[in-house]
Parts: structure tokens; C-alpha cells; sequence
């Protein structure tokens, strides 16, 4: 069964490891999953051996464990002479046949305390016995904490004066389903039935329905004990360490550690952010590239008109007319292009910060987003030059609009037909008058006809002449509305550069998110192999302590 939890465990932290790596997910997500613990009762002992049941006390200062533990545990052990360990050690009591593999990684050698004994009667059950769960020392509260994956039962000792007390139960409430639990009220010499019904009510709110409570009179003096539930006590001990019922609250706990990786992996989880998320910059991106392609429209009209005027102005000849519009490389370094400098880089950097803004107000991993439009912030630089380049020499071959260009071209055509026709008028006049003038013998053609003459040629060239060259466009407003086209499907390249972004981000996020999701299947549980059995169900709660108990222990 654990070897179904270590595979799924490394599953999950490879899972989220990568992730992080990727810049999905930050340390302060995967640490919950990190820290998750893997360790079990059973990992103390060979594998495919026998093994005790694994029962520890758990109290505060004075209430009486180690009289409870010595009562427990007979005259066998209490003869071994080993005393009540410190307030920082912690101490196992277990039969002499029985043999701890190894101590859990990490844990202190001179801090543990190990005894034996020859009581066959219990050698069923391993005792360990923790130091005071309220101790101000931080050490000891870790101490504790790390050996609770290892416990099978734990043992909770109050006291009649102390049973409200709730330092300890703060600490172990969040391994509550790990572990089955038995409440003992100890010195009942010194209690009454009230305290014990009062205790009984805390458990109830704190998520224990009908909890298995123990009174116990553990005075050297036996004459002198008030009547108690020891025997009962040792009963429900004896009885939960028999080999089925070991196996099944390993089920159980197995179970428990199975919930709280899927609900750590569920926080992994919550980092990627929602896809609604990812839907929302992709409309979002719209606006601001909107809002930002304007103002980058209105700041770049004076850089196109200087582009534009110096394109003209180096020479009249087309075939010359060149001014590189792109970044050139001055080493490593890209100098500012005439078209995209520093502002303009600013402008959109500013943009794509305001996206990030609204990734990081949707709880969406912001790394890999930084990195796919930092790409596109890189290529902007060359994208603008090349689209402004590109049609400005597209504008300067077809100069105007379709219908300007119909008037140039029927203008031009104009400028030579008309001269054309009118000087055939004049020729076929004169041919005319010639032959007219030789039949009747009156005089050739005069000065008027000549000077007639030559003004119909002149206005018949100078008219379509002057209309053409009103038409034509000028060069220099030609290229700087080449330049504006070019600036514009610049801008747009750049938004369908960050929308393909975008895209891929949502792409990547919904993979990361369908290979964690994996990871919350529900597993080979040991559920399937779960009996219903009335006291495990009374020491197990079906779910996490109740909020209304927590602070009441």
C-alpha cells in the first residue's frame, strides 16, 4: 500500500518540480507538497515482517503518562529501572524479540531512548512515550511532530484540572485522520463526573462523534485507587493490536496521507490559475493594444515625416533612393531604428506590463507570459522597420488612391492625344485651305490662322499637362503614407504576435493543468479494503477536526 503513495508522491512532485522550473509554479505553491510526509509505522520495521501496533502518549505537563505508561506496561518493564524521559527525549518501550529497522533520517541518536523487555503478554504493542506536547521549546514540538507519521494509536493523557488545555491539540489536530486516538482522563482521583461529561462534549465539537474515553487512578497505592476504566483501557489497546485490525488502520491512514496529497496537488493546482483567466487577457489585450496602438500612431508622425523627407531628399533617382529603416548591430547592442526607438519600445513594454498586471490579478503564472512576450517585444524592433520598408516602396509604385491613379493615367494619356488630334486639325486645315485657295485663286492661309493654330496645340498640350502634374502625388506624401500603412500592419503583426502568445500560454497552461489534474484520480485505494468496525470507528473521525472544536481542547 505505501509503495501506491510513494509512487503517486514522486509522481506529484515531479509533476511539480518541472512545473516550477518551467515558471508555472513558484517555491511557495509546490513546498506544501514538498513537505509532504511519507513516512508510516510499518517503515520501522522490516518489510514483510511482524509489527507491533505503534501506540504513543501524547499530554501536557503533569498529567500523569508515565504512571499511566508504567501501569500499561507491568511489572516487567517498570523492574528495567528506565525512568520518565526528559522533556526532550523521546522513549520506546518493546519486546525483546522485536527489532526497529532504523531510526526515521535526521532524527537525533542522544534524543531517543530505546528499552526492552520479556513480557510475552505485550509483545503486541510498541510503546512510545513523547515528551510534554505544551513544552515552550520549539525542538520538542518538532520532535513530535516528526514522529507522528509513525504512530499508529495515539494516546491523548489529560488531567482533571487540565483537560481544557488546548496547546496539544492545537499541534496534532491537523494529523487527525491519520492516526486512530483514545482520550484518557487520568488521576480521576482528582476528578468528578461533570469534568469527564464536559471533555466528553469538547471531542464531540472537535469532530469526534462518540470518542473512545478512558478514566484512569494510576497511584502506586492499587489499594488506594478510585474505580477506573483501566481494564477497558488495556482491552481496546490488546484488541487493536491484532493483525487485522494493524492492517486496516494502516488502510486507513493510508487513505488519510492519499486526501491530503490530493488536496496539496490541488494547491499546486490553484497556482496555474483558472482558464477564465486566460480568456479574459486574451480580450483584455485587445484594449490596451488599442489604446496603445494610437498613441504610438500619433507619437510616430514626426519620426514617418523626417523618414519620409530624407527618403526623398537623397536622391531623385529611384533606383537611389534608400534609408535603412531597420536596427543595424553595433557589436552586441542593436542601435535605435529611425522608426522604433526607445519611446516606442517603452510604449509597448508598458502595455504588455499592464497585461501582466491583470495575468497577476487572475492568480496566472506570470514567468512563462513574461516569456512569451518578451519574445514578441524582441521581434518588434524588426518587425516595424520591415512592414514600413515593405510599403513604402509599395506606395512609391503605385502612388494615390485607384481613382487618382485613373485620372493620372487618363491625364497623361490627355496630355498626348489632345496636342496629337489638335495638331491633325491644323494640318488638315491648312491642307484644306491650300487646296481651296489654288482652286479660287484667293489668298493662302493668313497670320490669324496661325497664330489660331498654334494656341489650339498649346492649349491642347498645356491642359492635360497641368492636370497631370496637379494629380500626380507628391512623393514625399506618398512615402510618408507608405510608411504610416507599413507603421500600422507593423502594429498589427504585433498583436497577432501577442495573440498567438496567448494562445500558446493557454495551451501550455491547459497541459500543466490536464497532467496535474491526473495526479487527483482517485488511486488503487486501500478503501476498497475497508471493513466497518465499531471502535476503529469511534477512534477515527469521518473528516477534518470541526472549525467550531478546534480552539476548544
Amino acid at each position: 500500500m505505501n509503495e501506491d503513495f510513494e509512487r503517486r508522491w514522486e509522481a506529484a512532485r515531479h509533476w511539480a518540480r518541472e512545473a516550477k522550473e518551467a515558471g508555472w509554479l513558484a517555491n511557495v505553491d509546490i513546498a506544501p507538497l514538498e513537505s509532504l510526509e511519507k513516512a508510516s509505522p510499518s517503515g520501522l520495521f522490516e518489510a514483510g515482517s511482524h509489527r507491533p501496533l505503534v501506540a504513543a502518549f501524547f499530554g501536557g505537563t503533569g498529567v500523569g503518562k508515565s504512571t499511566l505508561l508504567n501501569r500499561l506496561a507491568g511489572q516487567a518493564i517498570a523492574r528495567t529501572g528506565v525512568e520518565r524521559p526528559t522533556s526532550r527525549e523521546v522513549s520506546i518501550y518493546l519486546h525483546e524479540s522485536l527489532h526497529i529497522r532504523q531510526l526515521p533520517a535526521g532524527f537525533p541518536v542522544e534524543r531517543v531512548r530505546i528499552a526492552s523487555h520479556d513480557d510475552d503478554k505485550r509483545r503486541q504493542v510498541l510503546w512510545i512515550d513523547m515528551p510534554d506536547i505544551d513544552s515552550t521549546e520549539t525542538d520538542n514540538r518538532d520532535l513530535v511532530v516528526d514522529w507522528l507519521p509513525h504512530i499508529d494509536v495515539l494516546i491523548y493523557v489529560v488531567s482533571p484540572e487540565r483537560y481544557r488545555d488546548d496547546k496539544g491539540w492545537r499541534m496534532l489536530r491537523e494529523h487527525v485522520r491519520e492516526h486512530a486516538w483514545l482520550f484518557v482522563m487520568n488521576q480521576w482521583d482528582k476528578g468528578c463526573e461533570v469534568q469527564y461529561l464536559d471533555f466528553a462534549k469538547l471531542l464531540q465539537q472537535g469532530g469526534f462523534g462518540d470518542p473512545l474515553m478512558f478514566r484512569t487512578d494510576c497511584r502506586e497505592e492499587s489499594e488506594k485507587r478510585k474505580s477506573d476504566d483501566f481494564a477497558p483501557l488495556e482491552a481496546a489497546i490488546q484488541s487493536l493490536a491484532d493483525d487485522h485490525l494493524i492492517q486496516q488502520l494502516e488502510s486507513r491512514a493510508l487513505d488519510a496521507r492519499l486526501d491530503e496529497l490530493r488536496s496539496r496537488v490541488a494547491v499546486c493546482l490553484a497556482g496555474l490559475g483558472e482558464e477564465a483567466g486566460v480568456d479574459f487577457l486574451r480580450t483584455r489585450w485587445a484594449e490596451i493594444w488599442r489604446e496603445s496602438g494610437e498613441e504610438l500612431l500619433k507619437g510616430l508622425e514626426w519620426p514617418m515625416g523626417e523618414v519620409a523627407h530624407s527618403f526623398i531628399a537623397r536622391d531623385s533617382s529611384p533606383l537611389r533612393r534608400s534609408v535603412k529603416l531597420e536596427q543595424a548591430e553595433t557589436g552586441k547592442a542593436l542601435s535605435p531604428s529611425l522608426l522604433w526607438d526607445d519611446w516606442a519600445q517603452m510604449q509597448l513594454q508598458d502595455a504588455m506590463d499592464r497585461l501582466f498586471m491583470e495575468a497577476d490579478d487572475h492568480h496566472l503564472p506570470i514567468p512563462p507570459l513574461r516569456r512569451g512576450l518578451g519574445r514578441v517585444a524582441k521581434e518588434a524592433s524588426r518587425w516595424i522597420p520591415a512592414e514600413a520598408q515593405k510599403a513604402l516602396r509599395l506606395a512609391l509604385a503605385n502612388p494615390g488612391n485607384a481613382l487618382q491613379r485613373f485620372f493620372l493615367r487618363l491625364t497623361g494619356g490627355c496630355a498626348v492625344l489632345l496636342p496629337l488630334a489638335a495638331m491633325g486639325w491644323v494640318c488638315w486645315q491648312a491642307v484644306d485651305g491650300y487646296y481651296q485657295s489654288a482652286l479660287s485663286h484667293t489668298g493662302f492661309l493668313g497670320a490669324d490662322f496661325a497664330i489660331h493654330s498654334t494656341m489650339v496645340v498649346a492649349i491642347a498640350w498645356l491642359l492635360p499637362f497641368f492636370l497631370h502634374r496637379q494629380l500626380k502625388p507628391s512623393a514625399e506624401r506618398t512615402a510618408r503614407k507608405g510608411l504610416r500603412n507599413g507603421v500600422g500592419a507593423g502594429l498589427a503583426r504585433i498583436q497577432t504576435g501577442v495573440d498567438e502568445a496567448l494562445e500558446q500560454y493557454g495551451t501550455d497552461r491547459r497541459a500543466w493543468t490536464d497532467a496535474g489534474e491526473k495526479l487527483l484520480a482517485p488511486a488503487e485505494s486501500s478503501q476498497r479494503n475497508l471493513i466497518h468496525h465499531e471502535m476503529l470507528e469511534r477512534m477515527i473521525p469521518a473528516g477534518q477536526v470541526a472549525a467550531a472544536g478546534q480552539n476548544l481542547l
